[in-house]
């Protein structure tokens, strides 16, 4: 047995089989160890969220339930569970929505293995996907080598890249980076939409062997911030839904990233895709035949800057800074070593209640 975890989801792969549970199940089974009862799944759960556990004990009850009746409650006798290549496949979110239509299923394909999954990235043209495999040859899986659940496996990241300055509504478009549904990155440059997949990739990848841990949130300075200049950290999430954009206007620039990557022997943040080697130059060229959309936002350079504040809603501590980034009932929590990492940076460095970066 296998699982991966993303943001609060969890896939379980037994034998051929995969089982996506919802965040509420997927709790449940992180607690599922073999030799507590539902009831007390149930007591330790009410502790941690403050809840009733007779009401919580019905929910327990069904997921198990649910676990047994699908055959997941089995050991794994040999230790191996799933075959090593099922377990690894980075799955994309459910689309279920008329809005996600544009990320089904590209006529081009191309798939990746990094971090120990196999990703499978879409594209609409059949030059954006050599594009990306020479950018990424290192990690590049040859097609006979395509395990029969990935070659079917809807798009885990996927790209579409505009051809025109207008589309067919008379509108004026965007280079888009999905992660199944959900629009990452949007940009008026294709280069911006094209590198923003290696920060991406990174946040699957051995980050631990990068030197970094991740953190939710964002990393802004003021205009004009270079490598090797102060930096502030803030609360925020990990989809911006076009937050860069009203923060520029702020005279606010970003990291464009999922995570903020930092690296606890330094307390200086990375910005770029730590662990991931990748040749931008065949992303350049290829952004070069698309259309300039417009004027795009000034986005932090690759490099180390050190921090100089946190910022979050309401903290003005570093416990409540701790309890701001990595609130225990977010489908995200801190691992150890971030959690570690962030709590010796908060010795050092200016807190700012609120969000108003501009302090």
């Amino acid at each position: 047995m296998h699982a991966q975890y993303f943001d609060g989801e969890a896939v379980l792969a037994l034998g051929d089989e995969l089982h996506l549970l919802n965040p509420v199940a997927a709790l449940v089974w992180q607690c599922c160890d073999g030799a507590s009862s539902a009831g007390e799944i149930a007591e330790d759960l009410a502790e941690v969220f403050g809840a009733d556990p007779g009401a919580l004990q019905s929910d327990v009850l069904q997921a198990i339930g649910e676990f047994k009746s699908a055959g997941l409650l089995v050991p794994d006798e040999d230790g191996a569970g799933a075959s090593q290549t099922l377990s690894r496949v980075l799955t994309a979110y459910d689309l279920d929505c008329e809005s996600c239509k544009e990320a089904q299923p590209r006529a081009f394909r191309t798939v990746l293995e990094f971090g120990g999954h196999l990703v499978v990235i879409g594209f609409d043209t059949e030059a954006a996907c050599i594009s990306v495999e020479a950018a990424f040859s290192s990690y590049v899986v040859a097609r006979s080598d395509i395990p029969t659940v990935a070659h079917d496996a809807r798009p885990a990241f996927s790209l579409t890249l505009a051809t025109s300055d207008v589309d067919a509504r008379g509108m004026k478009p965007l280079h888009l980076l999905y992660r199944g549904g959900d629009v990452l990155v949007s940009g008026r440059n294709a280069s911006r939409v094209l590198n923003a997949l290696a920060p991406y990739l990174a946040l699957h990848g051995d980050l631990s062997g990068a030197g970094v841990v991740a953190i939710p949130g964002l990393v802004v300075a003021q205009a004009g911030t270079k490598p090797g200049e102060p930096v502030m950290l803030l609360q925020a999430a990990a989809r911006l839904t076009g937050r860069e954009q009203r923060l520029a206007k702020a005279g606010i620039m970003v990291a464009d990233s999922p995570a903020i990557w930092l690296d606890p022997v330094t307390n200086e943040v990375v910005v770029g895709a730590p662990g991931v080697s990748f040749d931008s130059r065949s992303l350049m060229s290829h952004a070069e035949g698309y259309p300039q959309l417009g004027a795009d936002i000034s986005l932090l350079s690759s490099g180390r800057y050190p921090v100089h504040a946190v910022s979050a809603r309401g903290a003005h501590d570093p416990l409540s800074v701790l309890l701001a980034f990595a609130p225990p009932n977010e489908g995200w929590p801190l691992a150890e070593s971030a959690l570690e990492a962030l709590d010796a940076l908060l010795d050092r460095v200016e807190i700012i209640e609120g969000n108003d970066i501009r302090e």
